[in-house]
Parts: structure tokens; sequence; C-alpha cells
């Protein structure tokens, strides 16, 4: 027990009223009053397995055009977050002009399903026309003679210049309105960062300066010198605090912010098996703990999606790119990655049949976070007209929830509805996988608690309306209110003062 000043008080007045019984016969010594109320054991909670349902994580889908629908021929296959990109000439009208209501379109069409966006913008999307804007094309515009055939492209786009000051002067000022309109927007999951080389991907291959026979005889290289990168990477550092901007590759230009990564080869290019490798350049660049931190999402590899879930393995030529040194491995990846949110398209668009949806939809379950309640309490302090909640959480899943979202603790009433709420001091993006903090809040009771049943329960809102909220792993989740975890289903009728509220 430790001994406040209030309790050695305590003790000191019971040892001299035993002493003055025991000097005058008939004064009988009465024990003093507890210094706090008496408290409940813990209470084990009932945990389910990882949830599907989970925001800003999992596999997810492109998102359809504003005003239609996900063409899906597995539509139940479930999602929280949806990928779209954008070219950049979408927003730029004109030189210092934006206009931003086709980027408005693009993020309600996705928030009207509850959903949150992981998007990027680009100027060069091989087989599409350039997103360079007008007013540096024409004449006295940048550029054009870096077009391609490779990817398809049969020389619809075009790399533009990454180094003339023009496109800088663009990207940046780009950069810096996008953070100033949209950090922290509450529809915005993730921004990969993008703008640079093929699909903003953030390399020009194979045209980056070794030679190629056919596609680069001159071992020339498209991509911006280090000093061009470095401004750009400093304009994102600048522009976004609130949400995660995300790099494709690290390096040690990435490394001096605070960025997330996304691995676009995940579970084929993934594993730190050669240096180029997405996990051996996060090794290379110092950045093997980021993710600790800061999110990792990607894109299960395009020509895997079908078949890498299929035992055995069905995947075309998978025996010699193996061989090669290829994953394959979507077990791996994960728990190496520590992906929160990978673009696995053709889950919907062509699905998964029998006990390949199952292993599909236990890999989307393993992505991110996977929080679980382990124990709770409750004690009221009626002199005080309080609630002492407290409850266990742990994280079972590979990384952290992404962002500070407030967890709320509450006293619901038999319908479900709030009597008190208080948020309590904890930061849901420090729960590492295979840790357990505690959560711990004093509710206000209503004036009339007496005789009224009382649900406590956890609760993380999201703060994009008609948004997901977090759900735990738990039998009582929804149980007594839509996204909320009840923990302690409890009556105070005959609660005296102090007391400890009563399970029913």
């Amino acid at each position: 027990m430790e001994h406040t000043p209030t309790t050695r008080s305590r003790i000191t007045a019971a040892a001299a009223v035993s002493a003055l019984a025991l000097a005058l016969p008939g004064l009988v010594a009465q024990a003093p009053a507890a210094a706090t109320p008496d408290r409940h054991d813990w209470t084990t909670l009932t945990t389910t397995a990882a949830r599907t349902d989970g925001p800003l994580e999992g596999f997810i889908p492109f998102a359809p055009e504003p005003g239609s629908e996900l063409e899906a021929a597995d539509p139940d296959f479930p999602y929280q977050l949806e990928w779209f990109y954008l070219p950049v000439d979408a927003v730029v009208v004109g030189e210092d002009r934006y206009d931003w209501s086709r980027f408005e379109v693009w993020l309600d069409s996705v928030a009207d399903r509850g959903h949150q966006s992981a998007l990027r913008f680009y100027l060069d999307y091989p087989g599409r026309e350039t997103g360079v804007p007008d007013y540096l094309l024409g004449p006295d515009g940048i550029s054009q003679d870096r077009r391609y055939d490779f990817y398809d492209n049969n020389g619809i786009s075009f790399s533009p210049d990454y180094d003339d000051p023009r496109v800088v002067e663009l990207l940046t000022g780009f950069i810096a309105e996008l953070g100033e309109r949209y950090d922290g927007d509450p529809r915005i999951g993730y921004v990969t960062a993008g703008l640079i080389g093929f699909w903003g991907e953030s390399h020009t291959y194979p045209v980056e300066g070794e030679v190629d026979p056919v596609n680069n005889p001159e071992g020339v290289s498209w991509m911006p010198s280090t000093q061009t990168q470095a401004r750009i990477w400093q304009a994102w550092d600048d522009a976004m605090d609130e949400t995660w901007v995300q790099a494709r590759y690290p390096n040690e230009l990435t490394a001096q912010h605070d960025l997330g990564y996304h691995d676009d080869s995940w579970a084929y290019a993934t594993l730190p098996t050669t240096d180029w490798h997405f996990l051996g350049r996060m090794e290379r660049a110092g950045e093997s703990e980021n993710w600790k931190h800061a999110p990792v999402g990607g894109e299960l590899y395009p020509p895997l999606q079908t078949c890498i879930f299929s035992e055995p393995l069905s995947c075309p030529g998978a025996e010699g790119e193996i061989a090669a040194g290829r994953d394959y491995d979507v077990d791996g990846a994960l728990e190496a990655s520590h992906a929160t949110w990978i673009i696995n398209h053709r889950a919907w668009t062509v699905g998964y049949e029998g006990e390949d949806r199952q292993r599909a939809l236990a890999a989307h379950a393993r992505l991110g976070y996977d929080l679980a309640a382990t124990q709770t309490r409750t004690v009221v302090d009626a002199r005080r007209s309080v609630a002492e909640v407290s409850v266990r959480v742990t994280n079972r899943g590979v990384a952290p929830f992404a962002y500070d979202w407030p967890a709320e603790l509450s006293l619901l009433d038999r319908d479900g509805r709030e009597l008190s709420t208080v948020v309590a001091d904890v930061d849901l993006t420090e729960i590492l996988p295979g840790s357990t903090v505690e959560i711990t809040a004093e509710l206000p009771l209503p004036t009339r608690w007496r005789g009224l049943s009382m649900t406590t329960a956890l609760h993380v809102p999201n703060p994009m309306a008609g948004g997901a909220p977090v759900r735990f792993a738990n039998e009582t989740q929804d149980s007594h209110a839509e996204g909320y975890l009840s923990l302690d289903k409890v009556t105070a009728a005959d609660c005296l003062s102090p007391c400890t509220m009563t399970r029913r």
C-alpha cells in the first residue's frame, strides 16, 4: 500500500484511539473509514479473431469514378479505405492558379460511402495524357522530348525534366497549396508523395543512368538531381504536419523527414533478400524501425493478386521468380514490413473462392493494428459523484494505429445513450504490437444516478462524419450501442458512499 500523507494521518489517528481504549476501560476502538473506495478485481473480457472492418487499414480497392459504383465480383469483401490517382493538371489550371473542385468530388464520393482515401498526384502516367498543366506546354513551355514507348505508353505521355526550374516551382507550389487546404482533412487517410517518375512512383526505370540496349542505349537518367529531390521532400515536410505522407523509396533524403513509406511491389520484392528490395532499402536508409511511428502502405504486386493465396501456389512462373530472388510471400511480407494498408484491387474485381478467399480475408485482417480489450474494472465514489473506469487494451497486430484519434470512456444508459463521456489520456499510435496500455478516466455520474442501470463503454470515433469508428476485437463490441465496446453493465441501486458498482 502506498502511504500518502492522508493515509499516514489516518493510521496515526487509529493508533491514538487504540492507545486511549487501553487506558480508559469502556472506550471501544473503531476502525477508521476507508480512505479510498473498495475496488473491483479486474474482469476478463472475451476477445475474438482480428476484425476486418477497421478504418485506415487492410486490403483496399481503387475507388470507382465519382457517381459510379465499384464493379465487383465480390462486393462483400470488406474495406474502409479507397485508392485513387489524379493528374496535377486536374487542380493546377494556370500559373499559381488552382481549382480543387475535381479533387473535392473524388474525396466526397469516397467519403459518402463512409470510407477514407489514400491517394496520389502524378505528372507522368504511362498510357495516359500528361498531367503537366497547360501553361507549361506549348511553344514556350517545357521540353516534351522525353516521350517513350515502354510500359505500353507508345509516346502518349512524356517524362518532364524535373530539374527545370519551372517544374520545380510547379511542384513545390502545388505541395504547399495542398497542405494549406487539406493537411488534417479527415477524409484523407494517406497521401503517397507521387509527382516524380512513372505513375508518380519516384522512379524512371529503365532510364536511370544504366545502359539498356532497347530503352536506354545511352545510359541517361531522367530522375531529378539530388538537390531537386531535397527541395521537394522539404516541401512535403513543410506542408503536411497532420496527414501522413508516404514515400516510395527510402533513402538518405527521405530519412531526414517524418515520412511513412509505401511498397508498390509488396510480397514480390519486399523482403531484404537483396539490397534493392523494399526492406533492403529501408535497412540501408536506417529506417528499419520507422514503422513504429509512421505507417507503411503499398500495393500487392498486381500479377500476384489473384494467385498468391492459392495452395499450392498457382502464379504462372512462380518457381522461376522465387529462384530469382522474388518473394511470393504474403506472410513474410506482413510480418517484416509491418504494413497497414495494401492495394489489392482484384480481391474485388476478380474475387477469390473457397479457401483462397479465407486466406485472403485472414491476410486482410492481419494488416495494420488489431486492438482488443482484455480486462476492465469500474469503481464508483459516490461522495465525489464519479465513476472510475479502467480498461486494458492490447495490440495483436503488426503495426500501431496511424493517427492519434481520441479514445473516449462513457457511461451509457439502458438505451445506449451517453450519460457522460470523457476523452482518455492515451495515444493510440503508441500501442505497439505486443504491448498493452491501461486506459483510465473518471466519469461524472448523472444527477439522479441511484437506481439507474448503466453500462461503461470504450469508443474511438472517426473524425470524418460517417466514417467507421475503431472497433475492438471483443464479443461485446457494438452489443449495447453502435461503435461502442461495452465493458461493465452496472447498477448503483443500493450503492452507499463510498461503494463499488456491482455487475448485473
